[in-house]
């Protein structure tokens, strides 16, 4: 919200419990924060933390090659998509460093199989490009450890790309559980098979999880503005290259974001838990790194039948990542995911909680730059890749959020979840809003936090610096990082200069506290009472011990010494010395509850109410280590505060 500021009435050199406390009488009795504990929230007891460290997924790549001047024979098992398998060919001639297709159909369908003792889970193919027009459709089916085969199913030409294209044409992976086994066969008589062609077999362990379930409310450590996101280090990811090389692709995009393109991954529906999505996530990962050729996973996100989101890319959370998802479009765009297969064939639709978190997802990220996602947008074509139904340059009309198929000649995401997209839109679109109005709370705070430490307004590079960062880790993260910088440090020790000697200090002066906060021989909070016993104060005041106390009195307390008071600290001034007594009277509970008063009043507009104020005093001074930045930082974490810094910005 843009509009007007609320002054909140304190006087400047109190900023955060400096020196000078305003007076009771200002402050006011309106009931607002309280007491606020110390312990970290519970861990969910539904989480996909890993219990373990997990496995790198491993690629294995053979060769695919047709028999060499031999007649191939009968292969009765080889059926169209759909059909009764029968039993399994006998003995091909595969001898585990290539598939074989030696085996044929009566309808000409070349066919192998090849054995793999130490098991996969993922599997695809590659060929080079320019023996792209000579590579037939091919079918894939797979036995499980317990022997069984699965139906066959098509390997699906794989149109997603880096923007400018690659040497290497894949069909998408499939996923296909714990296997021991692979047939291969072309989906139409094929008499010739070029060489090039190679099979991808994936394998990985499954990630051990605390609680992975399917009920959809996986709750990961890391969140962001708007839904819940399982990151790469929690489904483990393998890093990305350090340097790309395919131009600015797994870079971010200058402008941000201006559409979601959305897609299915063309595995098998029936994965049964959170463990064996995260496999699939990985091992698509190695699948595009290792077989494709690129930095990281293709998408920016992928969304399992639960509705648990995963980041994809490396930075998709917090940046516009260029990604691979669909090539020529790929700037500017987002790129998720639906993990599973949406076809007629498959006849399966994405479930409501997947729908839910892809529109979750595309109106967070779409949020983050100000796009209605229920809109058309004009999207420049950056290349023409594999599939692509549009050239280098075409100025493309799309919705804001469009399927693949909407630019390359592919059914992805499938029949059955393209006619849902405008549903999707539509619901992303509401949670835009929602987000929206999260997204401007987080801006609202990191610039109420700079005005009440800095005493200066937040740049806009302030703002953008850590609003993400106030999105995940909430305000305490600002107020820690604020407590630390050299910036806030500096405020503060002239702050105590001027509220206790009445002078700026000299470059020299704040290096030199500086260097003792950094050091760690005393705290940012700790400066004003050590100055109070300098000498260079005992002079400044007066010179006189009876001035002295007056104004220690004045100074902590807000009030003048009594006869007995003056009678009973001058004496204590040759015994304790200066800074004992500023110690004695800076820790007295009435001087403590001066500056927790006075804090709330600055952070809160308001004063605490007794029962705030009997808490803090007496965790302040208990002697347990706690100091009064634990109390600003406990106050700026509130929904008092929150609430607070939308009113003023």
């Amino acid at each position: 919200m843009v509009g007007r500021a609320v002054v909140l009435g304190v006087t400047p050199a109190m900023l955060l419990g400096a020196a000078l406390a305003p007076s009771a009488g200002a402050l006011t009795t309106e009931p607002s924060l309280e007491p606020e504990g110390t312990a970290a929230p519970a861990v969910p007891a539904d989480s996909a933390l890993p219990d373990a460290g997990t496995t790198q997924a491993q690629v294995e790549t053979v060769e695919v090659t047709a028999a060499p001047e031999a007649e191939p024979a009968a292969a009765g098992e080889v059926v169209p998509d759909g059909e009764e398998t029968g039993a399994p060919a006998p003995d091909a001639a595969a001898d585990g460093d290539a598939v074989v297709l030696d085996t044929a159909g009566s309808d000409g369908r070349l066919a192998g199989e090849l054995e793999v003792p130490d098991g996969f889970q993922t599997v695809g193919l590659s060929w080079p490009a320019e023996i792209d027009h000579a590579v037939p459709e091919m079918q894939v089916r797979t036995r499980a450890v317990d022997g069984t085969w699965s139906d066959w199913s098509h390997l699906e030409r794989s149109t997603d790309d880096v923007d400018g294209g690659s040497a290497v044409r894949t069909s998408a992976p499939v996923y296909v559980g714990e296997s021991d086994a692979v047939q291969l066969a072309t989906v139409d008589e094929a008499a010739t098979f070029p060489a090039g062609v190679e099979l991808s077999l994936v394998s990985s362990a499954k990630v051990a999880t605390a609680a992975a379930s399917t009920a959809g409310t996986v709750a990961p450590s890391a969140t962001t503005v708007g839904p819940t996101v399982i990151t790469r280090e929690e489904w483990g990811a393998a890093p990305r290259c350090l340097e790309p090389g395919t131009g600015p692709t797994w870079f971010p995009a200058e402008g941000g974001l201006k559409a979601a393109a959305v897609h299915h991954t063309v595995n098998p529906n029936d994965y049964a838990t959170v463990a064996e999505a995260m496999q699939a996530i990985r091992n698509d990962q190695a699948y595009h790194q290792q077989t494709h050729g690129w930095c990281d996973i293709g998408y920016n996100f992928l969304v399992d039948k639960w509705g648990n989101i995963y980041e994809g890319a490396d930075g998709s959370i917090e940046e516009p990542i260029i990604g691979a998802h669909t090539g020529g479009f790929n700037t500017g765009t987002v790129g998720v995911a639906m993990l599973g297969t949406y076809t007629t064939q498959a006849g399966v639709r994405p479930s409501t909680a997947q729908r839910d978190g892809v529109a979750k997802i595309i109106g967070s990220r779409l949020a983050r730059y100000q796009v209605n996602p229920d809109e058309s947008t004009v999207l420049t074509a950056a290349a023409h890749t594999d599939g692509g139904r549009y050239q280098t340059g075409d100025r493309v009309t799309l919705p804001r959020v469009f399927g693949h198929r909407d630019t390359h000649a592919t059914e992805c995401p499938g029949e059955l979840a393209y006619p849902l997209l405008s549903g999707i839109q539509d619901a992303a679109a509401t949670y835009a809003r929602q987000y929206a109005e999260v997204a401007e709370q987080d801006r609202n705070i990191v610039q109420a936090i700079y005005q009440d430490f800095l005493g200066r307004p937040a740049t806009e590079a302030d703002i953008e610096s850590w609003s993400y960062r106030v999105s995940v880790g909430g305000a305490g993260v600002l107020a820690d990082g604020m407590s630390k910088s050299d910036n806030y440090r500096k405020v503060r020790i002239t702050q105590a200069f001027q509220a206790t000697l009445g002078y700026t200090p000299s470059a020299t002066q704040t290096a030199n506290y500086l260097s003792q906060v950094k050091k760690k021989t005393r705290t940012i909070d700790q400066i004003e009472p050590f100055l109070m016993g300098t000498s260079t104060y005992y002079k400044h005041v007066g010179g006189t011990d009876t001035k002295y106390i007056t104004a220690l009195y004045r100074h902590m307390l807000q009030r003048t010494p009594t006869a007995d008071q003056l009678n009973h600290w001058k004496p204590r001034l040759k015994t304790l010395g200066r800074a004992g007594v500023v110690e004695a009277l800076w820790n007295n509970p009435q001087s403590v509850r001066i500056r927790v008063a006075a804090t709330y009043q600055h952070l809160l507009g308001t004063a605490p109410t007794k029962t705030q104020s009997d808490h803090w005093v007496a965790r302040l001074t208990a002697g347990k280590g706690e100091d009064e930045a634990t109390l600003r930082r406990a106050i700026v974490v509130t929904s008092k505060y929150t609430a607070a810094a939308d009113r003023r910005y």
